[in-house]
C-alpha cells in the first residue's frame, strides 16, 4: 500500500497513546461470532494464568456481538491486555497494522480474510486458523501460524509466536 509510514504512525499514536511502547497483535474486521474473537480472549487469559501476557487491539463497528465479548474481557479482568477501537481506517489503519506486531484473526470461517492479506502486504506476520481459505498459502509461504479453531489450537500459535524473536 501506498502511505506515509511516519504520518501513519504518528496518527496512531496520537490516537491510542498507551499502545505506545507495546507489543500488541491486531484485529481487524467486525465483530461476529464467526470471527473467534472469543477464542482469542479466553486463550489470551489462559496464557495471563501462565504468566504469558499477550496484548491486542481489536477494532471494528459497535455491535450485540462486541459487547459480549467486551464483558468477557472485562469479566476475565484483561484491561490491561485489550484494547478497545471502532473501526479503524485510512491512515489510521496502516498506522495500527504498522505499530502491530502481527494480526490476528481465529475465525471459524473466513472466505478471504482481507485485514490479513493489508497486513502481510506490510510484513506482518498473521495468526489465523486453518477455517480461513488462505490458510495453505498462509503456511507454504512461512507468513505466519496456523491453529484449528480452538481455544487449545489458537493458545498453542499464540505461545508460539510469543516465543519467537524479532
Amino acid at each position: 500500500p501506498r502511505f506515509n509510514k511516519t504520518k501513519a504512525l504518528r496518527y496512531f499514536y496520537k490516537k491510542f497513546p498507551n499502545l505506545k511502547n507495546k507489543r500488541f497483535l491486531l484485529f481487524l474486521g467486525r465483530f461476529h461470532e464467526k470471527k473467534g474473537c472469543d477464542i482469542l480472549i479466553k486463550a489470551i487469559k489462559k496464557l495471563s494464568d501462565q504468566n504469558i501476557n499477550i496484548n491486542v487491539l481489536l477494532a471494528g463497528p459497535n455491535n450485540k456481538y462486541k459487547k459480549k465479548i467486551m464483558n468477557l474481557s472485562d469479566n476475565y479482568g484483561l484491561k490491561d491486555n485489550i484494547f478497545w477501537s471502532d473501526i479503524i481506517l485510512n491512515n489510521l489503519k496502516w498506522g495500527a497494522i504498522s505499530a502491530s506486531i502481527g494480526m490476528v484473526l481465529p475465525s471459524h470461517s473466513e472466505n478471504f480474510g482481507v485485514a490479513l492479506v493489508e497486513s502481510l502486504s506490510c510484513s506482518k506476520p498473521v495468526l489465523t486458523t486453518n477455517k480461513v481459505n488462505i490458510s495453505k498459502d498462509i503456511l507454504k509461504y512461512n507468513a505466519g501460524l496456523v491453529s484449528q479453531d480452538t481455544l487449545s489450537g489458537f493458545s498453542k500459535i499464540l505461545m508460539e509466536f510469543d516465543k519467537l524473536n524479532k
